[in-house]
Formats: C-alpha cells, sequence, structure tokens
C-alpha cells in the first residue's frame, strides 16, 4: 500500500477531507446505562481543534437535534473518555465544561471522592427498540461528519462486527498515516494534528467505512505506544515547560486567594470598607486565574498570549503581596 506523502495538511484541506465522512465511537457502560453520550475526546481528530466537544452538534436521520444535558459523576468515570487531551489536562477541560467544578477541583485535593459536572448528549432517541443488554457487544454509535469546521454531525446506532475481516487493512493504513505524521521533523505537532495529518496520509477510505473505532485502533495497533508518541512530541519542550510553570503557580495563586476569603472575618471587623474592595478585586483575580487554567490548553497558544498570561500572573502576585 503505497501513501503520497506530499499531501498538503493546511486546515482547509482538512475542512474538505472530513467533510462527508464517517467514525466509530464505542459507548462505555457507564453511557448505555445513562443513554447519553461524554464527547470527550471521542471527537478527535474529527473536529476543529478550536471548537470545543461540548460545544458540537448532533443531529440524528430525522433531523432532529440531540438534546445536549448536564450530568455528574466521578472523575473514575471520566478519565477513560477525555485520556487523549493529557491527564494533566481532564480537571481543565472539565472546568472550560462548566464552572461549577471550578470550586470543586480547586479546593479539594481529592478529587475522587466529588462528583463533577459535564455536558453530554441525549442518547435516548437512539436507544429505541434497541437491546441496551447487547449494546456493548455488537452496537456503536456511527457519525457522519456534516461540517467538521463548525462541529456537526449525525448519528446513529449500528450493528458491528467485531472480527471485521477489513479491520486488518484499516488499521495497517491508518498506522502507515501516523507513521508518516509523526516522520513529519519539519514541524513540531499538535496532538489534534498529528491525529488529523494520520488520517489524511492514510487517505480518504478511512472515513468511507471505517472497520473500527480510534479507540479500539490505539489498543490493537502494533505501534504500541503510538498513543505515549504523539503526546511527547505533541509541543514544543520550552512552551510545555512555559505551560507547567504557568499551571503550577496559577494554581498556588488560587489557593492564596482561596484561603483568604476562609480567613479574612478580624479584617472585616477592622476594615470593612477595605475588605469589601479587596473581596471585589480578588473575586475578579481569581476568575482571571480560572480563564487562564483553560487557556493554556488552548492548541493555538502563540508567544504573545504566554507573554500576557506571565503579565496577569505577576499583577496576582502583587495583590497576593497586599493581603498577606
Amino acid at each position: 500500500m503505497d501513501m503520497d506523502n506530499n499531501i498538503n495538511t493546511s486546515f482547509n484541506n482538512k475542512v474538505n477531507f472530513f467533510k462527508g465522512g464517517y467514525f466509530l465511537i464505542n459507548l462505555s457502560a457507564f453511557e448505555v446505562e445513562k443513554k447519553i453520550l461524554v464527547p470527550g475526546h471521542r471527537f478527535l481528530p474529527f473536529l476543529n481543534p478550536m471548537i470545543m466537544p461540548w460545544e458540537i452538534k448532533i443531529k440524528i436521520k430525522n433531523g432532529s437535534v440531540l438534546k445536549k444535558i448536564t450530568e455528574e459523576s466521578h472523575l473514575g468515570a471520566l478519565k477513560p473518555l477525555y485520556s487523549l487531551f493529557g491527564e494533566e489536562n481532564i480537571l481543565f477541560l472539565l472546568i472550560d465544561d462548566k464552572e461549577d467544578n471550578s470550586e470543586i477541583i480547586l479546593e479539594n485535593e481529592d478529587h475522587s471522592s466529588h462528583n463533577l459536572y459535564f455536558t453530554a448528549y441525549d442518547l435516548s432517541p437512539l436507544f429505541e427498540n434497541q437491546n441496551t443488554k447487547n449494546t456493548l457487544m455488537n452496537l456503536v454509535l456511527i457519525l457522519k461528519i456534516d461540517d467538521w469546521k463548525k462541529g456537526i454531525y449525525t448519528a446513529q446506532m449500528k450493528a458491528v462486527e467485531r472480527n471485521n475481516i477489513n479491520a486488518g487493512e484499516w488499521v495497517s493504513r491508518l498506522e502507515k498515516g501516523f507513521i508518516t505524521a509523526l516522520s513529519d521533523n519539519k514541524k513540531l505537532l499538535m496532538l489534534t494534528e498529528v491525529m488529523s495529518d494520520a488520517f489524511m496520509y492514510g487517505g480518504k477510505v478511512l472515513l468511507e467505512d471505517p472497520a473500527i473505532s480510534l479507540e479500539d485502533f490505539f489498543e490493537i495497533s502494533e505501534i504500541s505506544s503510538i498513543a505515549d508518541t504523539i503526546l511527547e512530541r505533541k509541543e514544543d519542550p520550552v512552551v510545555i515547560e512555559k505551560k507547567t510553570f504557568i499551571r503550577e503557580k496559577t494554581l498556588s495563586l488560587i489557593k492564596h486567594f482561596t484561603a483568604w476569603f476562609e480567613n479574612n472575618d478580624e479584617d472585616k471587623k477592622t476594615n470593612p470598607e477595605t475588605v469589601r474592595i479587596l473581596e471585589k478585586q480578588i473575586l475578579m483575580t481569581k476568575k482571571t486565574l480560572i480563564a487562564v487554567l483553560e487557556e493554556i490548553n488552548n492548541p493555538m497558544l502563540t508567544e504573545e498570549m504566554i507573554n500576557t498570561i506571565m503579565e496577569i500572573i505577576t499583577e496576582s502576585e502583587n495583590l497576593i503581596s497586599k493581603i498577606k
């Protein structure tokens, strides 16, 4: 199987490449029980990276749109559905999705003991006339990509043969696509770029009749460490180091501000007006810092944006010095 290494993998070409293609999602037992879809990382790379998973629109064949609902669960049930974003980013993605998670996550060291909120899609219409007990065995969610750029899809349930004879060729083609994408040393690719480039190098046939889900591919691929390889190479090491510093510093500042709110009763008695002004200022600063935690997950983060974030951190540290 020959592969064209000279394919133009620009953004506009990806818009056209993915349009009309199909991909599969294996529903977890948790999702089947609740008849929901947690988008998580499942739409990588079948979604414009500038659109968050909870912002997509999913239709069904009759034209109706699946409802977005807010669900809650413990972190253990959610981790497998977000893991390709990197474990260090999962909590911040959940904050970005639902602001109510910010207090739960930032004020509790043991996140496993608290339920977290997330956006899900109500799959009830697709479960009509389906035998739920057999869903995990022979049914998958198949999605047609109506608009990769805007994040619009059409979903249906599909019975599949787990030992599909076409799976071997499909896996081999996608593996070669990943090898080609990862061997491109001219640029340091982000996770979403590596994955979408791999499909483009593998060819449109990968989207015409997908044999297995991308999750299954990572489990059975002969390139057993391919997911780790992608995550290791997804960013410039210097940028990764800066993001790590920003994340640690921002979390420390938020904890300082939270502690001040919990321990300023004496100041309220002696300087109520000053404390009232400070409370407003600190609340605004805390919201800005939470936004910083969300922004560092942005795959398009530029050096200019990093410099702006560093200025925010410096201003926050100056405010900390005033309230000590």
